[in-house]
């Protein structure tokens, strides 16, 4: 419940923490954090710059049991309108450094996808030039193993270091990261607060030329307006999109969020949509598809709760009146 929790409390005792490299500040509105440009005020949002700073935070609101999520670029999240009753940490500075030593990248769980990919390719190295259009962190590309065009970061990372639930740090060899489509175990309880991966060296000019062939087509592929990216996850041996489009769904609408034109698995917002609507628009697009085709399709939007739950059911939001 909203207001439960001893925010004062929980508060102080981060101040009093003899940790450099955080602060806090309350009641920031998130909308500007998240590619939906949608969303509430954080309770607290957290500035990590170290991974101290990390795992106090953690321990901290563990031994409090106040609720914590990371934000990344906030590109595959939905948060409630009026916002998160919980602790929104984000990754800064140190922790979102980058750096190459030979073949291996070294990057901070904070550290944009799209830097890291340019320090690879600057650097001549293969394994991830087909991923510099996701719109996320390394951190949060590992917690949901992003990929794109025949590439999956899981593919190249060698290991991890995280935090864990309680404010534990501990380094994941890549034998211990359990994955597969767009998931991982990195994204249950942890903070990855950075990574090595391990690349091949390639001729810079053709690795550039074909990170410039993939981003164009997925330029090409996704609608301009802020989104949140593909609302479902493709089901096996299918595509999301197609099902989507079959059963109608481009050009629905609710409130100011609609369904792309340009692709059915797409969620815009051209201006004045709210995460309600957003999350009825998704149940009804879920709907259409089961009852057309018979398959439930799975989210990979994370529509959030107040407490920065993730929703599991995409119908559970459904409005008495379906958008139209």
């Amino acid at each position: 419940m909203p207001g439960f929790f001893d925010w004062s409390s929980f508060r102080a005792q981060l101040s009093d923490l003899p940790i450099d490299g955080l602060s806090v500040s309350e009641s920031e509105p998130l909308a500007a954090h998240t590619t939906l440009r949608i969303g509430g005020p954080a309770r607290l949002l957290v500035r990590c710059a170290s991974r101290e700073a990390v795992a106090a935070t953690v321990r901290v609101a563990a031994e409090a049991r106040i609720p914590w999520l990371v934000l990344g670029l906030g590109a595959n999240v939905l948060v409630p309108d009026a916002g998160l009753d919980a602790a929104v940490l984000m990754l800064v500075d140190e922790l979102a450094a980058v750096s190459v030593h030979g073949t291996r990248l070294r990057a901070g769980g904070g550290a944009q996808l799209a830097r890291v990919v340019r320090a690879a390719l600057d650097a001549g190295l293969a394994g991830i030039e087909c991923l510099g259009g996701i719109p996320s962190t390394i951190g949060g590309a590992l917690a949901m193993n992003a990929g794109a065009y025949g590439q999956e970061i899981m593919d190249v990372v060698d290991w991890a270091e995280v935090v864990e639930d309680g404010g534990g740090v501990r380094r994941l060899e890549r034998r211990e990261i359990e994955g597969g489509y767009r998931w991982s175990v990195l994204g249950v309880g942890r903070v990855v607060t950075s990574a090595e991966l391990a690349l091949k060296a390639d001729d810079p000019a053709a690795l550039k030329a074909r990170a410039r062939q993939t981003r164009e087509q997925r330029r090409g592929a996704l609608p301009p307006e802020p989104s949140a990216g593909s609302v479902f996850r493709n089901p096996a041996g299918d595509f999301a999109g197609r099902l989507l489009e079959l059963a109608g769904c481009k050009g629905l609408r609710c409130g100011g969020a609609e369904v792309s034109e340009r692709h059915a698995n797409v969620i815009v917002n051209p201006g004045g949509a709210t995460a309600a609507g957003v999350r009825e628009l998704a149940a009804a697009m879920a709907v259409r598809v089961r009852e057309r085709f018979g398959v439930r399709l799975e989210l990979e939007l994370k529509i959030l709760d107040r407490n920065g739950k993730a929703v599991a059911d995409p119908e559970a939001a459904l409005a008495r009146k379906p958008p139209v």
